[in-house]
């Protein structure tokens, strides 16, 4: 659900819009006035009165742009939810697994993986997630997506003997600030985090 703090932010992108109309307009009646008054030559009054009116546009785009567009994102406006779940052993007829790996045709083009938790088979994309396999417990490529803390998974890994996995959700605080640039309550990011216990467990489909 939205939130009616990102109004704010339609509304400033309105003004905006409005006074670039008004800016127009008004260079425009200003200059047929100094027509209708003979003064065809430099006006330096005019000419200081649109350069000011234009600085002023471009700030506030410029202001509104990096709100809305390049949004600073630290800990005092966003929340992180973590949900963990345990891993259920999936199996292709052969053998068990917790995690199928698919590849495309490509190579480069990025991997899914799929897992089963509460009779669910999921999908991720291996741009959003990553596969944590082993004794290893330090986590490296979350750590550049999600705030996290290495305690944490250890103490997952004594709970479901490393088999789990952990759905990491960053959403935009309910605020004002978060409203000017129509971020507010909205999903800035998500990343899952599979762990298993090595590689046997996982199953590359081909």
């Amino acid at each position: 659900m939205e939130s009616a703090w990102n109004i704010v932010g339609l509304l400033l992108w309105i003004i905006l819009v409005i006074y670039a109309i008004f800016i127009i307009h008004n260079i425009g009646v200003r200059r047929s006035r100094l027509i209708i008054n003979g003064h065809y030559d430099f006006s330096l009054t005019h000419h200081l009165k649109t350069v000011a009116q234009i600085v002023v546009l471009f700030a506030g785009i410029g202001f509104m742009s990096f709100e809305t567009f390049y949004p600073n994102v630290n800990g005092s406006n966003v929340v992180t939810t973590r949900d963990f779940k345990p891993l259920i052993l999936d199996t292709n007829g052969n053998s068990s697994y917790y995690v199928k790996v698919k590849s495309g045709n490509n190579s480069s083009l990025n991997q899914s993986y799929s897992y089963l938790v509460n009779g669910q088979r999921l999908s991720v994309s291996s741009s959003a997630s990553s596969v944590l396999v082993g004794t290893n417990s330090e986590i490296n490529v979350q750590k550049s997506a999600v705030r996290w803390n290495d305690n944490e998974a250890k103490t997952l890994d004594k709970k479901y003997q490393r088999a789990w996995v952990a759905d990491v959700t960053v959403t935009y605080k309910d605020s004002f600030w978060n409203g000017i640039g129509l971020h507010a309550r909205r999903q800035f990011k998500s990343y899952t985090l599979i762990r298993i216990p090595d590689n046997s467990f996982i199953y590359n489909e081909k």
